[in-house]
This record gives C-alpha cells, sequence and structure tokens, in this order.
C-alpha cells in the first residue's frame, strides 16, 4: 500500500531509470525518504542527478530500445523446441580493432598538417572548403542541385516503401512483373542497381554541367591522402557489412520474410550506428575530396555531399522509428 501512494510522487520527481538486465522491468535509481510527504533529496551516488551507466551498458539499452529482437532477425526473441526464449548474443567492443581504425585515420593525417608545406597547405585547403558555403544561396537556387538531389532520392522512396509497407512489397513481388526477379530480396537487389544508375547518374550530370573536369595533376597531396583514406575506410565497412549478415540482412531481408544472423563481430563492434550508411557516407566524401576544384566548390559541391549525408541519415531514421 505504502508503494501505491508513491507512485503518483515518483510521477513528479525527476527520478531516472535504466532497464534491469533482463529488460523487464524498471530500477528506480531514487532512494524515498521514510514518510511520503518528506521532501526527497534527487541526488544520486556521487552527487548527480543521473545514474552512472557505463558506454557498453547504455549502448546496450539502446540497442535493445531501437533494435528489438523482431527488427534484426526472424530467430532471435522466439521460442526455442524446448520452449525457452532464445537469449539475444551480448555485443562486446573490441577496444583494440577500435584503436587500429583510429590510428588508420588519425596517424596520415598527423604527417599531413605537420609536414606539408606545399600550397595549399591542408590548412589553407579546409578553409576554402569551408569557405565556400558562403555561395549556399546560389547552391540551392540552381536546378542541377535539386535534379540530383532528385535523382539521388529515388533510392530512399523506393527503400522507405520496402522498409514501411513490406507486406505490400512481398505482394508486389509476386506479380507478373516482378515473379521472374526471385525472391523479394532478388527484387530489392535489382532495384538496388537500379537505383544506383539514378544516384550515380544525378551526381555525373551536376559534377559535369556544374564546373569543368577535374585534372589529376591539380589534386593536391593531402587530398589524395584523405581521399583514399575516406575511401578504402568507406568500402571496408561496406564489404564488412556483406560479409557479417549477407545478402538478406543488406536488402532488408529481415522485413522481407528472411533469416537474418544477429551479427556482434566486425563491424557492429566497432561502428554500432548504421556501418553500411556510415561506410557510404565516407566513400563518397572521399570522391568528393579528391575530385573537388574551386569552381566544383563555389557551384556547390559541399552541398552536393550535405544532401547525400541527410538521406542516409533520413533512412537511417526510418529504420529506427518505423
Amino acid at each position: 500500500a505504502c508503494a501505491d501512494r508513491r507512485l503518483p510522487l515518483l510521477a513528479q520527481t525527476d527520478a531516472f531509470h535504466s532497464y534491469s538486465p533482463d529488460m523487464t522491468r524498471f530500477v528506480v535509481e531514487h532512494e524515498f525518504e521514510d514518510e511520503l510527504h518528506q521532501p526527497m533529496e534527487g541526488k544520486l551516488r556521487g552527487g548527480s542527478n543521473k545514474p552512472r551507466i557505463s558506454c557498453e551498458r547504455r549502448f546496450q539499452d539502446i540497442l535493445q530500445y531501437v533494435y528489438p529482437p523482431s527488427k534484426l532477425t526472424s530467430g532471435y526473441g522466439k521460442l526455442d523446441d524446448t520452449g525457452s526464449k532464445v537469449a539475444i548474443p551480448k555485443l562486446v567492443m573490441n577496444r583494440k580493432l577500435q584503436l587500429f581504425m583510429l590510428l588508420c585515420m588519425v596517424v596520415p593525417q598527423v604527417f599531413c598538417w605537420t609536414y606539408i608545406t606545399i600550397k595549399p597547405t591542408p590548412l589553407e585547403l579546409v578553409s576554402r572548403w569551408t569557405s565556400s558555403f558562403e555561395h549556399w544561396h546560389d547552391w540551392i537556387s540552381s536546378p542541377l542541385f535539386w535534379l540530383n538531389f532528385a535523382m539521388m532520392a529515388v533510392e530512399r522512396i523506393c527503400y522507405t516503401i520496402v522498409w514501411v509497407r513490406s507486406k505490400w512489397f512481398m505482394r508486389l513481388c509476386k506479380t507478373e512483373l516482378f515473379r521472374e526477379w526471385g525472391t523479394p530480396v532478388d527484387v530489392v537487389v535489382r532495384l538496388f542497381c537500379i537505383n544506383k544508375l539514378f544516384q550515380f547518374g544525378g551526381i555525373f550530370l551536376w559534377y559535369y554541367f556544374s564546373a569543368p573536369w577535374f585534372s589529376i595533376a591539380d589534386v593536391t597531396l593531402f587530398q589524395w591522402i584523405t581521399g583514399l583514406q575516406l575511401f578504402i575506410f568507406g568500402q571496408v565497412l561496406n564489404n564488412a557489412i556483406y560479409a557479417a549478415i549477407g545478402k538478406n540482412g543488406v536488402y532488408y531481408g529481415v522485413r522481407l520474410g528472411q533469416p537474418v544472423p544477429y551479427c556482434t563481430g566486425f563491424p557492429f563492434n566497432v561502428f554500432t550506428a548504421h556501418p553500411q550508411y556510415f561506410g557510404s557516407v565516407s566513400t563518397a566524401l572521399g570522391v568528393a575530396v579528391i575530385m573537388t576544384t574551386p569552381a566544383h566548390e563555389k557551384a556547390g559541391i559541399l552541398g552536393v555531399c550535405c544532401s547525400v549525408i541527410a538521406q542516409y541519415v533520413y533512412m537511417g531514421v526510418v529504420e529506427e522509428q518505423c
């Protein structure tokens, strides 16, 4: 009865909660006073209003909320042959691998910023790139910019339909138009190839008609190093995704009735927030760094990069919230 009387008081406080390991109940971090009407201190151990939760624990909580078992695989989260619930494997971050990949990104940059003194220097290049944002009004008023944005958005629209309206899409795959393409996942793969034609075509049209083509002789050492870093890093993540969860995992098989393994290895134990999208963005930025010119910077190549990032962020939100 005492606990029942305290519930309204709990709703009026700034109490912080955290999930218990079995994710079946809440654990209240506050300690109540002896009597209901006595004031609460509202402080946790160490004088903070927030519970001390390790990064590992916080990520596990976020993972359970953002990616429940039903979204990740058709196996985990259900009952096995004995009637017991299949446990979700714990994701443990690989600190050594994280450190190695961080060094692969940082060490070449330290070399560039320390030893490259040929004009333009890394600082001058970065300043030139950031100052190009002054022309943002010209970017968004350009028809080429919006044509490129629309052609890239074709892929996002297609994947949104597959993710949000998966049952309707599976029925569509059984129609005469798509039946010969194979399973719903095979249909998504073919649509992926078509979407890439739109995506690369839009970027090519914008680059070709916005300014003269770049010259390899004009690409600086800093551009080569930074661009190749980003490109290789992105391709490592993309290929690791295919190796980890296969075609069914990459092309929304989890929504289309295909079994998808629950992966706790690389790259999820290094980059946890959409490593495939992170890899795609990194690849695009790497190409942009190498192929940019002062004329393309003024025309809005950084604006194109921002639109690429925005569309991948949008798709990540759709997959998390829908």
